[in-house]
């Protein structure tokens, strides 16, 4: 038998990635996907970036042109390191970009972080180091879990929701689509945060929380409201 032949051919090689953003979270990315050992980088893709650049031993490649010539290649998985903070829409649109070039979005969860085998996490999720998704929890595509992060039993967290390093969601409470929580903060169990809402740093959410709704950062929310009809 022809040696060639004698083992399947595929027409990808699932083994290669491409790192899509060479900014600061590109970093944390790089260094997540070296250590789990599964991939080999092949670059980063960044319409910002000059080709040849590099970010920690990872080489920019181009910007978004380069996505048909590497799908030539063989390449077809990417990981979406652009963060998004304060415009979700940045990274949503590289999402678009990745799928519509023909790439797919594995998760990806780091090896200190942990993820209970009853949870599910959708195409493009990242779980970053020391987080942890509990039982039962449901992780929409793209959702953005940064270091130290917990999310608690019975969680719905819709599409790409993001999560700064040290939040802190209690069971059945649901984040939604779009969605940033700060450094910190802390979602009560049973809680409904809404779409596209802004929850600053170290605050506290007590209550369902509308959508499009910004929470400074300290705040508790619902905010104090004395009873006026009280008297001193």
């Amino acid at each position: 038998m022809d040696k060639e032949n004698s083992y399947p051919r595929f027409p990808f090689d699932a083994s290669k990635v491409i790192i899509y953003g060479g900014g600061g979270l590109s970093k944390m990315i790089i260094e997540s996907v070296r250590v789990l050992g599964v991939y080999q980088i092949a670059g980063i893709i960044d319409d910002r970036m000059k080709k040849g650049d590099d970010v920690i031993g990872t080489p920019v490649l181009g910007g978004a042109e380069m996505l048909p010539e590497l799908h030539k290649q063989g390449i077809r998985t990417a990981v979406n390191s652009v963060g998004g903070i304060g415009d979700y829409k940045v990274r949503l649109n590289v999402f678009h970009t990745l799928a519509n070039a023909g790439f797919i979005c594995p998760p990806i969860v780091h090896p200190t972080a942990h993820v209970d085998p009853s949870a599910r996490l959708e195409a493009g999720v990242l779980v970053l180091a020391q987080s942890y998704v509990s039982g039962n929890a449901r992780v929409g595509m793209g959702t953005l879990i940064n270091n130290s992060v917990v999310i608690s039993h019975d969680c719905l967290v819709g599409v790409c929701a993001n999560f700064s390093p040290g939040a802190m969601i209690a069971g059945d409470a649901e984040i939604g689509d779009f969605t940033q929580i700060g450094m910190n903060a802390t979602v009560n169990i049973g809680v409904h945060v809404g779409k596209e809402c802004l929850i600053g740093n170290g605050a506290t959410i007590k209550k369902d929380v509308p959508d499009g709704t910004r929470v400074f950062a300290g705040q508790i929310w619902p905010p104090f409201q004395p009873n006026r009809e009280r008297t001193i």
